[in-house]
């Protein structure tokens, strides 16, 4: 009888993308306190479910199998990197709508956050900044987004408040992710704190090819 194989740190991000993001949806709505983060334990599939403050805001934590059925779509939740404790972290930027990404080159982890956000239909996203936008449709366009000069992004789904995502701003938050030059990082929304030996990041070419395949799509519809 062959042992069944260690589920990775890859199949838990997929399952997060095929089903497990529109689930945690299910576990918000349900939430007494809006739930700012959850994590996704590679190694049980254990979930917990990080309220942003406020009453009822205790970390609740059960079997992913105990998930609501997923109906809908992922809405604003972003996966942001591998934990130190082997969990998956995935950020609700509909409940942390006002973050900073602060890291020698941000670009790479915001273009993770929109390669995800692309996914929903639902979300629309401007940018002040052609490093970050797609050039063909209105669902990623560059346009002057008044308030400063740092590069930014705001997300809407029409459900308020919009999110917004600064890069490297000269003054921020409570909510803001730190990372450092060896793709480790640190995430601290409110008084809650996770360590990441992992933030994901999309390169250039990945992006480029991303963009290329969202302008083909663009030009045959």
């Amino acid at each position: 009888m062959t042992a069944p194989s260690e589920v990775t740190v890859a199949d838990t991000i997929r399952w997060l993308h095929d089903e497990g993001l529109v689930r945690l949806t299910g576990v918000g709505e349900r939430s007494s306190a809006p739930v700012a983060a959850y994590t996704v334990a590679v190694a049980t599939g254990e979930v917990s479910a990080y309220p942003s403050g406020g009453i009822g805001a205790e970390v609740q934590s059960f079997p992913a199998d105990d998930l609501p059925y997923p109906n809908g779509t992922p809405r604003r939740l972003v996966v942001v990197g591998v934990t130190a404790q082997e969990t998956v972290l995935v950020v609700d930027l509909s409940v942390a709508y006002t973050l900073a990404i602060n890291a020698p080159r941000p670009e790479p982890v915001a273009r993770a956050w929109l390669m995800q956000l692309l996914l929903n239909p639902d979300n629309t996203v401007s940018t002040n900044s052609g490093g970050l936008a797609v050039s063909a449709g209105e669902r990623c366009r560059q346009t002057f987004i008044p308030g400063g000069s740092a590069t930014l992004f705001t997300v809407d789904d029409r459900k308020p408040p919009a999110t917004t995502v600064t890069l490297n701003p000269t003054t921020e938050g409570p909510d803001h992710l730190e990372v450092d030059s060896d793709g480790s990082g640190e995430l601290y929304i409110g008084s809650r704190f996770w360590q990441l030996r992992l933030v994901l990041t999309v390169d250039d070419g990945g992006w480029a090819l991303l963009t290329e395949q969202l302008e083909s799509a663009a030009e045959s519809a």
